[in-house]
């Protein structure tokens, strides 16, 4: 069954350079009538007027059974969607429709609405033409495949406790507890500290090398001097007045850094290697993979660097939001889902949020410049239709395509 609208509706649309699109409607009783008609048709396929059969029952009785505003709303529906239908012909929409707002003008009602469109990047000058990125450089060193089988070993090495602190080799479990003025109690907490955090907080070396099981060490609770690992985050942090933090050393372990052998291989990945080098060439194979996809993006990013200043780009606010989601979702995985991540908002200060989405959208808009530069980039060197952006890394490839020539060294 199809039905045929036809409408005397006037519209105004302006394009905005903030690439959307502005819509005014004005619809008439007469196309109010025929839109309303159009809505009860379709509610009418779903509601059982009693004593008629599906679909025939009189629009007006179909009306007595539908909620008004539901009514309502599905006529502003067909009226927007409509005109929706006729911006698609001639422009790429993106996202749905913002800042809806209606008003009566006297028999007339006024509809206005915003929509995005795909932007058009505007090439201001030719000087990409010119630009050489640094290229990839792929090889693995020895320095690297030893690097990652020394931290491959670590996560299999196991602890033993001994009398005293070295800096260089032992890991530290320290109870913490944060005084206020009068030297009383307002908070505790626990922590470890290791190699690479005496290392990078020269106080904490100073303070418990050579030290025991049991020895505490106060320092002044001051955060613009006093190491991370000491601080106190939980909420209530400015309501105690912290002065003072004592830590108290409560264990003190070495790591035994296991032998690698083909024995320990099996028993660590469940997997038989004839002899050692083996399984060093495959973590070879492994690393030089993962330097591949670090690597292109560094190409990439070298590569946005010296022809961003080519393009103008006005990004659509509905490709921001987009992004933002997306960057919100990732970052509730992350924390454990989103009930956590939430949880991890009451916990902070409303300022505090707010940089923190100011932050995310800030990221969100750069990332949405950035695609879309290199989007026009490719299609100006005519290798966008060659990516297939279901293939991992494709896009990136073809990039490199244009500028890894035979003759040119890599990393240069």
């Amino acid at each position: 069954m199809f039905y045929i609208l036809k409408l005397n509706m006037n519209k105004e649309i302006i394009k905005w350079n903030q690439s959307n699109l502005e819509v005014k409607l004005t619809i008439t009783p007469e196309d109010y009538k025929k839109f309303e008609e159009k809505a009860l048709r379709e509610f009418a396929k779903d509601i059982n007027v009693p004593g008629y059969r599906p679909w025939k029952a009189p629009l007006d009785k179909v009306r007595e059974w539908v909620n008004p505003q539901y009514l309502e709303w599905a006529i502003m529906e067909n009226a927007i969607n409509s005109v929706i239908n006729e911006l698609v012909k001639e422009n790429q929409l993106i996202g749905q429709i913002y800042d809806i707002n209606q008003e009566k003008k006297g028999d007339d009602i006024i509809v206005t609405f915003k929509v995005d469109v795909y932007p058009e990047v505007e090439v201001k000058n030719e000087n990409y033409n010119a630009v050489e990125p640094a290229l990839p450089n792929e090889e693995v060193s020895e320095e690297e495949v030893n690097n990652a089988v020394e931290n491959l070993k670590k996560q299999f090495a196991e602890y033993k406790d001994v009398d005293k602190v070295d800096a260089n080799k032992t890991f530290v479990k320290l109870d913490l507890d944060y005084l206020n003025e009068k030297w009383e109690k307002v908070g505790d907490g626990k922590v470890f500290i290791a190699k690479e955090d005496m290392t990078e907080f020269p106080i904490l070396k100073e303070k418990f090398d050579g030290k025991k099981v049991g020895d505490s060490e106060e320092f002044d609770y001051d955060e613009k001097t006093l190491p991370q690992v000491l601080q106190y985050f939980k909420k209530d942090k400015d309501e105690l007045n912290i002065k003072k933090v004592k830590a108290t050393i409560s264990e003190i372990k070495e790591a035994i850094i296991p032998e690698l052998t083909v024995e320990n291989l099996k028993k660590w990945f469940g997997q038989e290697f004839a002899k050692v080098e083996d399984f060093l060439e495959e973590v070879k194979k492994t690393l030089k993979l993962e330097k591949r996809r670090t690597e292109l993006a560094k190409f990439v990013e070298d590569l946005l660097a010296k022809i961003k200043d080519s393009f103008n780009v006005v990004i659509p606010k509905t490709l921001v939001d987009q992004e933002v989601s997306q960057r919100i979702e990732n970052l509730a995985k992350r924390y454990g889902g989103k009930d956590k991540f939430e949880q991890m908002l009451k916990s902070m200060k409303p300022e505090e949020v707010k940089k923190f989405y100011e932050d995310i959208t800030n990221a969100a808009k750069e990332s949405v410049h950035n695609f879309l530069v290199l989007m026009k980039f490719a299609e100006l060197k005519k290798i966008l239709d060659k990516v297939d952006f279901k293939k991992d890394m494709d896009f990136e490839e073809k990039l490199l395509s244009l500028f890894k020539k035979e003759g040119k060294k890599e990393g240069k």
